[in-house]
């Protein structure tokens, strides 16, 4: 029960993308940390203004165990070991092995993310649940029943490449039904009016997350209707296509070419990576998989041996009780907010990507700064210090948003981002034998105003 029938290639496949997404993860946070070590830490939150789980006493405790993974031997170590770690996840084998390695590899995400959580995309908790269940997986799995069904990498299995009948498979292809379907919820909820009309594509051509070249571009209204709709029949309908037979490939199909081209267009880098190997898992096998004998057979004269049928109802229950954590939890948060503790260990399934439309797309701030000799824009300056990746854009819209919400208070985003803004143009006229005096500092907002905004 709860085993999802995939081949070991696409199975094998679909390991060596969330592996890749990982070091790619690691990679990402390892240079957010060499900023860090530089400036950027003026523009973060300081870790005493940030809450871990809502618990004073317990705070003190996990914001010193926070301060600690992220120093920079401990976020060295997590880089230099993550090699070794993606590749005994491919290896696979010994199941005890491979709990200690999900388990690590979970740890070394909540760990890089401790106190930079600004720079955390939807697809980094995605990923962080996969290894989460692989983790549950080993656990639970007797040491034989993993060595057939979770299969690690062997040339010989690749060959053969024999069909299986996975519960690691099942939790992929749930928890990516899960990202899918509430995601279309979320729409449908936050943003029913652009979504429903038609007006949400050309919203969205102006966010942050399009890339340059198609930033800004005029989607004609027919054009913007159909993939309004087909984007909702892509998130509430074509994933139960992976619960059917028949209908698996075409899923797959489907969604793979919405990846694509995600990855074309937009600045969402992790994501389409760790969609697409999900997605591998659902491509079904060639053969359906053996069947598991309920007894072993004798040998010479031995004595039958039953199936331990606790372990397999231990099994079941424990996958059947998180495949209804991941589809209560995510409806729970389409009309909650997650805790704090939920926010750090990176396990809320909050699939709201877009989902209103794009109603608060487009915003754009300056940071001005007035000295004796007049105006000077100072945003490049500002954003002088970020790690100049994808994730930037995570921080500045952060900050848009915040000064909306006039979130501007002592230690918040935008007063640090101010001072250190103001901190940084000193220096350089220090440096360039200028007059260093800031008499005063404002944002100048730019907000782009949508087709169709909600009341």
């Amino acid at each position: 029960m709860f085993r999802y029938p995939t081949s070991y290639r696409f199975y094998t496949l679909a390991k060596i993308g969330f592996a890749l997404a990982y070091l790619w993860y690691v990679w990402d946070f390892f240079r957010i940390h060499v900023a860090i070590w530089n400036q950027l830490s003026l523009l973060l939150s300081n870790p005493s203004d940030i809450i871990f789980s809502g618990n004073p006493q317990l705070d003190v405790f996990l914001r010193q165990a926070a301060i600690f993974v992220s120093g920079k031997s401990m976020v060295w170590v997590l880089l230099l070991i993550s090699p070794l770690v993606a590749g005994l996840y491919l290896w696979g084998r010994n199941k005890w092995l491979q709990f200690a390695v999900g388990c690590w590899m979970s740890f070394s995400m909540i760990s890089l993310t401790a106190l930079v959580g600004v720079f955390t995309s939807t697809a980094d908790i995605w990923l962080n649940y996969i290894f989460t269940t692989y983790s549950l997986i080993a656990l639970i799995s007797p040491a034989d029943e993993w060595k057939k069904n979770e299969p690690g990498f062997s040339p010989v299995q690749w060959r053969e490449n024999p069909a299986l009948a996975s519960h690691f498979a099942w939790l992929v292809v749930l928890l990516q039904f899960s990202v899918y379907f509430f995601a279309g919820i979320n729409k449908l909820i936050d943003g029913w009016v652009p979504w429903t009309t038609g007006v949400a594509l050309q919203n969205l051509a102006f966010d942050s997350s399009m890339h340059e070249f198609v930033r800004g571009t005029h989607v004609p209204y027919w054009l913007s209707l159909i993939l309004c709709y087909v984007t909702l029949l892509q998130r509430l309908v074509v994933p139960f296509g992976f619960f059917f037979t028949r209908c698996r490939i075409w899923s797959v199909l489907i969604l793979g070419a919405m990846h694509i081209g995600y990855a074309i267009l937009m600045y969402v880098n992790l994501f389409p990576l760790v969609g697409i190997a999900s997605l591998l898992m659902i491509l079904p096998p060639r053969t359906s998989p053996l069947p598991r004998p309920v007894s072993q057979r004798p040998h010479r004269g031995k004595k039958i041996i039953p199936r331990d049928k606790r372990t397999a109802f231990v099994q079941s229950a424990a996958v059947g009780l998180f495949s209804l954590y991941l589809l209560f939890e995510s409806s729970r948060l389409t009309i909650s907010s997650p805790m704090p503790w939920e926010n750090k260990l990176m396990v809320v399934p909050a699939w709201r990507m877009f989902a209103d439309g794009g109603v608060s797309a487009g915003g754009k701030w300056r940071l001005i700064l007035l000295t004796p000799q007049g105006e000077v824009d100072a945003t490049d300056i500002s954003l002088q210090p970020l790690p100049h990746l994808w994730r930037d854009r995570f921080y500045i819209d952060t900050v848009f948003h915040d000064l909306l919400n006039k979130n501007t208070g002592p230690g918040s985003l935008v007063d640090r981002l101010l001072q250190a803004t103001e901190k940084m143009y000193r220096d350089r006229q220090l440096r360039l034998n200028g007059d260093p005096v800031v008499l005063n500092a404002a944002f100048d907002l730019y907000r782009w105003k949508p087709a169709i905004q909600l009341r």
